[in-house]
Protein backbone atom coordinates (compact mmCIF):
# COMPACT_ATOMS: atom_id res chain seq x y z
CA UNK A 1 0.00 0.00 0.00
CA UNK A 2 1.36 3.40 -0.62
CA UNK A 3 1.23 6.58 1.96
CA UNK A 4 1.84 10.06 -0.28
CA UNK A 5 1.74 12.91 2.29
CA UNK A 6 1.60 16.03 -0.13
CA UNK A 7 -0.28 19.40 -0.17
CA UNK A 8 -1.61 21.92 -2.66
CA UNK A 9 1.92 22.99 -4.63
CA UNK A 10 3.23 22.46 -7.97
CA UNK A 11 6.00 19.70 -6.16
CA UNK A 12 2.85 18.41 -3.92
CA UNK A 13 0.78 17.84 -7.28
CA UNK A 14 3.62 16.07 -8.66
CA UNK A 15 3.69 13.33 -6.63
CA UNK A 16 -0.15 12.82 -6.54
CA UNK A 17 -0.54 12.75 -10.13
CA UNK A 18 2.35 10.51 -10.23
CA UNK A 19 0.19 7.93 -7.75
CA UNK A 20 -3.17 8.50 -9.77
CA UNK A 21 -0.87 7.57 -13.39
CA UNK A 22 0.37 4.67 -11.66
CA UNK A 23 -3.00 3.24 -10.99
CA UNK A 24 -2.04 1.68 -7.69
CA UNK A 25 -3.92 2.13 -4.57
CA UNK A 26 -2.56 4.91 -1.90
CA UNK A 27 -3.95 7.18 0.89
CA UNK A 28 -3.67 10.72 0.93
CA UNK A 29 -2.88 12.45 3.35
CA UNK A 30 -2.76 16.05 3.97
CA UNK A 31 0.24 18.10 5.15
CA UNK A 32 -1.14 21.88 5.47
CA UNK A 33 1.65 24.50 4.73
CA UNK A 34 -0.36 27.21 5.37
CA UNK A 35 -0.70 25.50 9.19
CA UNK A 36 3.22 24.06 9.15
CA UNK A 37 2.03 20.61 9.50
CA UNK A 38 5.09 19.95 8.09
CA UNK A 39 7.37 20.95 10.71
CA UNK A 40 5.69 19.12 13.56
CA UNK A 41 7.26 16.16 14.97
CA UNK A 42 5.09 13.80 13.96
CA UNK A 43 5.72 14.90 10.01
CA UNK A 44 9.24 14.62 10.97
CA UNK A 45 8.91 11.51 11.77
CA UNK A 46 7.98 10.07 8.71
CA UNK A 47 9.98 12.98 6.37
CA UNK A 48 13.61 13.91 7.66
CA UNK A 49 12.68 16.84 4.65
CA UNK A 50 10.18 17.57 6.46
CA UNK A 51 9.17 19.10 3.10
CA UNK A 52 6.23 17.49 0.84
CA UNK A 53 5.27 15.31 -1.31
CA UNK A 54 6.69 11.75 0.60
CA UNK A 55 5.99 8.82 -0.51
CA UNK A 56 5.85 5.78 1.78
CA UNK A 57 5.62 2.10 -0.30
CA UNK A 58 5.06 -0.39 2.30
CA UNK A 59 5.55 -2.90 -0.48
CA UNK A 60 8.90 -1.57 -2.42
CA UNK A 61 11.62 -3.31 -3.89
CA UNK A 62 12.33 -6.80 -2.21
CA UNK A 63 9.37 -6.09 0.01
CA UNK A 64 10.63 -3.79 2.35
CA UNK A 65 8.96 -0.11 3.30
CA UNK A 66 10.52 2.55 1.36
CA UNK A 67 10.39 5.90 1.80
CA UNK A 68 10.84 8.76 -0.72
CA UNK A 69 11.02 11.86 -0.19
CA UNK A 70 11.91 14.28 -3.86
CA UNK A 71 8.60 14.25 -6.60
CA UNK A 72 11.18 13.47 -9.17
CA UNK A 73 12.16 10.43 -7.29
CA UNK A 74 8.66 9.71 -6.48
CA UNK A 75 7.72 10.12 -10.46
CA UNK A 76 10.55 7.72 -11.90
CA UNK A 77 10.11 5.35 -9.08
CA UNK A 78 6.22 4.44 -9.67
CA UNK A 79 6.54 4.81 -13.32
CA UNK A 80 9.16 1.81 -12.74
CA UNK A 81 7.38 0.13 -10.67
CA UNK A 82 3.78 -0.07 -13.02
CA UNK A 83 5.83 -0.11 -16.24
CA UNK A 84 2.96 2.53 -17.20
CA UNK A 85 5.09 3.70 -20.02
CA UNK A 86 5.79 7.03 -18.32
CA UNK A 87 9.77 6.40 -17.68
CA UNK A 88 11.23 4.82 -20.61
CA UNK A 89 13.60 1.53 -21.34
CA UNK A 90 15.92 2.47 -23.53
CA UNK A 91 19.18 3.95 -22.66
CA UNK A 92 18.79 6.66 -24.75
CA UNK A 93 15.61 7.47 -24.39
CA UNK A 94 15.92 7.52 -20.89
CA UNK A 95 18.68 10.48 -21.05
CA UNK A 96 16.33 12.74 -23.19
CA UNK A 97 13.65 12.00 -20.16
CA UNK A 98 16.34 12.32 -17.76
CA UNK A 99 17.53 15.98 -18.58
CA UNK A 100 13.79 17.19 -19.53
CA UNK A 101 13.00 16.11 -15.62
CA UNK A 102 15.72 17.65 -14.73
CA UNK A 103 14.96 21.06 -16.59
CA UNK A 104 11.76 20.65 -15.35
CA UNK A 105 12.84 19.99 -11.47
CA UNK A 106 16.00 22.49 -11.58
CA UNK A 107 15.62 25.02 -13.91
CA UNK A 108 11.50 25.71 -14.73
CA UNK A 109 10.11 25.39 -11.21
CA UNK A 110 12.56 27.73 -9.48
CA UNK A 111 13.24 29.64 -11.87
CA UNK A 112 9.33 30.50 -11.78
CA UNK A 113 9.05 30.68 -8.04
CA UNK A 114 10.62 34.10 -7.52
CA UNK A 115 7.70 35.84 -9.82
CA UNK A 116 4.81 34.28 -8.04
CA UNK A 117 6.11 35.38 -4.39
CA UNK A 118 6.28 38.71 -6.02
CA UNK A 119 3.17 39.10 -8.03
CA UNK A 120 0.77 37.58 -5.16
CA UNK A 121 2.70 37.48 -1.71
CA UNK A 122 4.91 39.98 -1.56
CA UNK A 123 4.09 43.84 -0.62
CA UNK A 124 5.86 47.35 -1.47
CA UNK A 125 7.70 48.55 -4.44
CA UNK A 126 9.63 45.58 -6.12
CA UNK A 127 9.13 46.75 -9.57
CA UNK A 128 12.92 46.15 -10.31
CA UNK A 129 12.53 42.63 -8.95
CA UNK A 130 9.72 41.80 -10.65
CA UNK A 131 11.25 43.54 -13.72
CA UNK A 132 14.03 40.77 -13.58
CA UNK A 133 11.95 37.81 -12.40
CA UNK A 134 9.56 38.18 -14.94
CA UNK A 135 12.04 38.13 -17.49
CA UNK A 136 13.42 35.17 -16.76
CA UNK A 137 10.02 33.64 -16.69
CA UNK A 138 9.50 34.46 -19.95
CA UNK A 139 13.04 33.01 -21.16
CA UNK A 140 11.61 30.45 -19.51
CA UNK A 141 8.66 29.58 -21.49
CA UNK A 142 10.35 30.90 -24.32
CA UNK A 143 12.28 27.46 -23.76
CA UNK A 144 9.93 25.51 -23.39
CA UNK A 145 8.01 26.77 -26.63
CA UNK A 146 10.82 26.09 -28.67
CA UNK A 147 10.92 22.66 -27.52
CA UNK A 148 7.62 21.60 -28.08
CA UNK A 149 7.18 23.18 -31.76
CA UNK A 150 6.54 20.33 -33.83
CA UNK A 151 6.49 17.92 -30.67
CA UNK A 152 3.49 16.39 -28.88
CA UNK A 153 5.22 15.81 -25.71
CA UNK A 154 8.36 17.13 -24.58
CA UNK A 155 10.69 14.22 -23.94
CA UNK A 156 9.84 11.87 -26.14
CA UNK A 157 6.99 11.34 -28.79
CA UNK A 158 4.79 10.35 -25.74
CA UNK A 159 3.78 11.35 -22.22
CA UNK A 160 6.37 10.64 -19.83
CA UNK A 161 7.56 11.95 -16.74
CA UNK A 162 9.62 14.89 -18.20
CA UNK A 163 5.62 16.48 -18.93
CA UNK A 164 4.43 16.53 -15.27
CA UNK A 165 7.98 18.10 -14.04
CA UNK A 166 6.59 20.47 -16.37
CA UNK A 167 3.11 20.62 -15.84
CA UNK A 168 2.32 21.22 -12.38
CA UNK A 169 4.34 24.96 -12.75
CA UNK A 170 2.36 25.71 -16.18
CA UNK A 171 -0.51 24.82 -14.33
CA UNK A 172 0.04 27.89 -12.37
CA UNK A 173 0.75 30.57 -15.05
CA UNK A 174 -2.25 32.39 -13.95
CA UNK A 175 0.14 33.38 -10.66
CA UNK A 176 2.63 33.91 -12.32
CA UNK A 177 0.90 36.80 -14.81
CA UNK A 178 1.79 34.65 -17.59
CA UNK A 179 0.05 35.01 -21.14
CA UNK A 180 -0.29 31.22 -22.28
CA UNK A 181 -1.33 33.08 -25.65
CA UNK A 182 2.07 34.26 -26.58
CA UNK A 183 3.11 30.69 -26.36
CA UNK A 184 0.76 28.55 -28.43
CA UNK A 185 3.07 25.45 -28.57
CA UNK A 186 2.97 25.19 -24.47
CA UNK A 187 -0.51 25.94 -24.39
CA UNK A 188 -1.51 23.30 -27.30
CA UNK A 189 0.45 20.70 -24.67
CA UNK A 190 -0.89 22.38 -21.39
CA UNK A 191 -4.40 21.31 -22.53
CA UNK A 192 -3.44 17.85 -23.74
CA UNK A 193 -1.69 17.13 -20.28
CA UNK A 194 -4.62 18.81 -18.56
CA UNK A 195 -6.90 16.65 -20.20
CA UNK A 196 -5.61 13.33 -18.72
CA UNK A 197 -7.35 12.53 -15.74
CA UNK A 198 -5.43 11.61 -13.87
CA UNK A 199 -3.64 14.72 -13.70
CA UNK A 200 -7.64 16.01 -13.33
CA UNK A 201 -7.40 13.79 -9.81
CA UNK A 202 -3.86 14.51 -9.46
CA UNK A 203 -4.65 18.78 -9.28
CA UNK A 204 -8.20 18.48 -7.08
CA UNK A 205 -7.10 20.53 -3.42
CA UNK A 206 -6.27 18.59 -1.10
CA UNK A 207 -7.88 19.19 2.12
CA UNK A 208 -10.87 21.08 1.02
Amino acid sequence: MLDLYTWNTPNGQKGRIAVEESGLRYNLHPVNLQASENITERYRAISASRRIPTLVDSDGPAGRTITLIESGVILVYLAKKTANGMYPTDQLDQLEVDQWSLHGQATFGPGLTPIVHLEIRIQGDNAGAKAFFRGRAERLYETLNLRLEGRSYIALNHYTVADVAHFTWVNRYADQKIDLARYPNVRRWYETVLARPAVQRGIAVVGA
